[in-house]
């Protein structure tokens, strides 16, 4: 269902939701429905190296956004090169969304240029 427009801390995070044309391996969760600014993300890989896996992601976007990324933390004990022993997700497409919107319908667009399926983060 679609997200309320009046998102009165970030006021570009609803519609940048509302465009997210995710997967079916994918879900997101935002617990309270008045607080944009923080959902989860459940990955559901169904090929691949992580093939069967379930792994959660929360996202946490600052008001600072768009200019500045969301944090995002992998909530899954995982071996992944791109995330730290707590769960932290270290990525350059985070920033680099966020600092060329030109380049992306909004700033989680960047991820459109990846090889689908991709391995969780």
């Amino acid at each position: 269902p679609p997200v309320s427009p009046d998102v009165p801390k970030c006021p570009r995070l609803s519609p940048d939701i509302n465009e997210l044309n995710l997967p079916k391996t994918c879900e997101i969760d935002f617990s309270d429905q008045d607080d944009l600014l923080h959902f989860r993300l459940l990955i559901c890989p169904d090929e691949g190296f992580y093939k069967g896996g379930k792994f959660v992601f929360s996202f946490k976007v600052g008001q600072g956004y768009p200019h500045d990324p969301p944090k995002v933390k992998c909530e899954t004990m995982v071996y992944h090169p791109n995330i730290d022993l707590e769960g932290n997700v270290c990525l350059n497409i985070l920033r680099w969304a966020t600092k060329h919107p030109q380049g992306a319908t909004n700033p989680w667009g960047a991820t459109n240029h990846l090889p689908w399926p991709w391995s969780p983060v």
